[in-house]
């Protein structure tokens, strides 16, 4: 299941690191983020990082990022991050999606 959302991105202390528009993938287990401004802190940080996304919803991912550039047409080239969910958001993911 994809959805298309816009989220903001904080680390373990509660400062915003990255915000953007971002694709949730739950059957992978990863959210694909395209920040608006591109800084490193986002590849610097340690421990868990949370994601708030636009419906209020909130998902806990790893510090293991995958930076890269994306161009797709109609949309302006530019750095896009490869994160994923905590083993723990990975079973909340399946546990959602088995209720229904």
């Amino acid at each position: 299941m994809l959805i298309d959302t816009f989220g903001k991105l904080y680390n373990s202390g509660g400062e915003i690191v990255a915000e953007g528009n971002c694709q949730v993938d739950h059957d992978r287990g990863s959210v694909t983020l395209r920040p608006l401004v591109d800084t490193p802190l986002l590849e610097r940080q340690t421990g868990s990082l949370r994601l708030e996304l636009d419906d209020g919803s909130e998902l806990w991912l790893t510090d293991r990022v995958i930076r890269f550039r994306l161009n797709l047409p109609g949309v302006p080239p530019g750095p896009t991050y490869r994160l994923t969910f905590t083993t723990a958001e990975r079973q909340r993911s399946a546990y959602r999606e088995n209720l229904g």
